[in-house]
């Protein structure tokens, strides 16, 4: 189930969402925090990932605990789809003792941390307290400039020379051997995938100040630097300098971590972790091309070159930060299209992405990657392109249908509320009434007298 409360810590309230379809382990983890001293306002109860995602999307949530068994969407779906949202919100799996390797995986995706049910009062609250703390410490250490003053250790200059030279050349099968030897086999995985980030460093830094000084835009790229090695850290991964503005992140990935669409996901969750984490700690506006995965040490000047195509191409957006390679099509094409001729490919790529959500908002458990793939896109290049052509979030406009015909069926038909829930895919009436009412500013039966006879 799930719970939104409000926790009060140093002045300011912090909004807590926990996820479970069991009522007991919702109302426990809701009552040891009400008990505790960490101010907790109220309770909210859903039963599953998408209800939780419709109270990510209302409600401003700083912390999420969810359980990671779950019918129509797992632990790690709805992490996936929390990230996508705002990467900076922390999430804590409860688990059951027999999904220790799966509560493992989670944590690799970027939980803080996971609890074993039962939980324990005093655990619970101790997660908590550090998870907040821990939130407030970062972003006090990055905006007063802790480690700006140096390199990060593996950033020699002889090893970034070699880096750059591997990439921007070709790589033979021989060669792999000697050349994970002198990256003292930090990579020695089989898939691989790289992000080129471009900084803007006119201005940044604790102040939010124009940069002037080399000296200083030097010191704010090496900051920024440091802010992509922690928040990468989970990742096998090495971060090298490309001068000027630019440096590349190279990612190592299991073979599990490789497979389907949320692997792109995974890539664009670690991409807007960064760009998120760079804005609030030190803020330095960023835009990232992405790779695709590929398999072995040859394939990194591949890698790169699909990263700093795809650099290029969001560089021509600057209202977006992110691009995927596989997001923009084929380059030749691309290349001899004009301006007006990309809006018209755009816009049919929204319009058909606007008739599938109108033939399928009816269906339960009907997700963002699903509407993605409906127009062969990454769910974040959609939801920009949908916001950029209609002016609303992409899973705004399908509550807003749901919404519209819930009103439809009310005012047009005797079906009661859990009927009309289920035409319009919910789960729970509850659910369906809450939403209603933050829709329209009113609930359901004032909807019905307001229409009169």
């Amino acid at each position: 189930m799930k719970g939104m409360q409000q926790i009060e810590r140093g002045g300011r309230m912090v909004n807590v969402l926990i996820v479970d379809d069991e009522p007991m382990i919702c109302k426990g983890v809701a009552a040891i925090l009400k008990q505790s001293k960490l101010g907790i306002n109220e309770v909210f109860i859903a039963n599953n990932g998408f209800e939780a995602l419709d109270f990510i999307h209302l409600e401003k949530i700083d912390l999420v605990f969810t359980d990671i068994q779950m019918d129509q969407m797992n632990g790690i779906e709805l992490m996936e789809n929390i990230f996508t949202h705002d990467p900076s919100i922390p999430v804590v799996i409860l688990s059951a003792h027999g999904e220790f390797e799966y509560a493992q995986k989670a944590i690799r995706f970027g939980a803080k941390e996971y609890l074993v049910k039962p939980i324990t009062p005093p655990h619970l609250i101790s997660v908590v307290s550090k998870i907040l703390k821990d939130k407030e410490e970062k972003g006090q250490r990055f905006s007063q400039g802790d480690g700006v003053r140096s390199l990060p250790t593996h950033m020699s200059h002889e090893i970034n020379y070699y880096l750059n030279e591997l990439v921007t050349s070709t790589i033979q099968p021989s060669e792999v051997a000697s050349i994970l030897e002198q990256l003292d086999h930090r990579m020695n995985g089989t898939h691989y995938s790289m992000m080129t980030i471009k900084l803007a460093l006119e201005r940044g830094g604790r102040n939010d100040e124009e940069i002037m000084s080399l000296k200083d835009r030097s010191l704010l790229k090496y900051a920024a630097m440091n802010v992509v090695e922690e928040t990468a850290a989970q990742w096998q991964h090495l971060l090298f300098d490309n001068h000027h503005s630019r440096f590349t992140l190279l990612l190592q990935l299991t073979e599990e971590e490789k497979r389907g669409s949320s692997s792109v996901n995974q890539l664009q969750m670690i991409a807007q972790m960064i760009h998120t984490n760079l804005q609030r700690y030190l803020h330095v506006k960023s835009q990232f091309g992405i790779s695709r995965i590929r398999e072995g040490v040859t394939a990194w000047p591949v890698l790169y070159r699909e990263a700093m195509e795809s650099l290029a191409y969001c560089e021509k957006h600057q209202d977006h930060y992110m691009l995927y390679i596989e997001d923009i099509g084929d380059g030749t094409n691309r290349a001899n299209m004009t301006e007006t001729q990309v809006d018209e490919a755009n816009h049919r790529i929204v319009y058909e992405t606007k008739l599938y959500i109108e033939q399928h908002f009816r269906l339960k458990g009907l997700k963002l990657q699903d509407i993605a793939d409906s127009v062969h896109l990454s769910p974040n290049y959609l939801s920009y392109l949908f916001k950029k052509v209609m002016g609303i979030n992409l899973w705004d406009y399908v509550t807003k249908l749901r919404m519209e015909e819930g009103k439809r069926l009310i005012l047009t038909t005797d079906k009661r509320r859990y009927e009309i829930s289920e035409d319009i895919g919910y789960e729970s009436p509850e659910h369906f009434s809450k939403l209603f009412k933050k829709h329209f500013g009113m609930n359901i039966s004032d909807v019905k007298q307001t229409a009169g006879p």
